[in-house]
C-alpha cells in the first residue's frame, strides 16, 4: 500500500481543518489523542481478538476496515502535526493481535505528553501489522482509505 500517497491526502484534509480549528490548542490536541484511543478501541472491539471466553468470529471487513482507516487517518494527522515528511514503516515481528493492540494503545496514550516521530511510526507499523494479521490486502486498505478521504475532501471543500 502506498501509505505516503494516503498521507499526502491527509495533509490536504488537515490544511482545511487547520483553517477552522487551532491544532495548537491543548484541549483540541487532547481531544485528538482521545479520538485515537477511542478509534483503537473500536477497531479492537470489532476484531473480537480479546474475547477469550467465547469463540466469536471477527466482524466482516466491511466493518473492520473502516475502523482501521479511522485509526490510520488520525495517526496520519498526528504525523502531519509532527512535521514528518516521509513515512518509513518498520517490520513488526509480533504476531499476536492482542499484544499489538495493547502496545499501540500504550504508545498512543503518551502522545499528549510527547508527539514523537518514532512513536507515530511505531503506531503506523503496528496498525499495518494488525491489518495483515486480519488478512486485509493492501488494495482493500488503500481503496477504502482513498474513497473515505475523497468523501471527506468533497464534504469540507463545499
Amino acid at each position: 500500500m502506498d501509505l505516503n500517497e494516503i498521507y499526502k491526502k491527509e495533509k490536504i484534509i488537515n490544511s482545511h481543518f487547520r483553517k477552522k480549528y487551532d491544532y495548537n490548542n491543548e484541549e483540541i490536541f487532547n481531544k485528538q489523542v482521545l479520538e485515537l484511543l477511542c478509534e483503537l478501541s473500536e477497531f479492537a472491539y470489532e476484531t473480537k481478538c480479546f474475547k477469550y471466553w467465547k469463540n466469536e468470529k471477527q466482524s466482516s471487513p466491511d466493518i473492520t476496515i473502516p475502523e482501521f482507516a479511522d485509526c490510520l487517518m488520525i495517526t496520519l494527522c498526528f504525523c502531519d502535526l509532527a512535521n514528518i515528511d516521509k513515512l518509513v514503516i518498520s517490520e513488526v515481528d509480533e504476531k499476536n493481535k492482542v499484544n499489538l493492540f495493547i502496545e499501540t494503545y500504550k504508545i498512543a496514550s503518551t502522545l499528549s505528553f510527547d508527539l514523537d516521530r518514532e512513536k507515530l511510526l511505531k503506531i503506523l507499523s503496528n496498525l499495518l501489522a494488525i491489518s495483515k494479521l486480519l488478512g486485509y490486502t493492501d488494495e482493500q486498505l488503500y481503496d477504502y482509505c482513498i474513497s473515505k478521504m475523497d468523501k471527506t475532501l468533497n464534504m469540507i471543500s463545499n
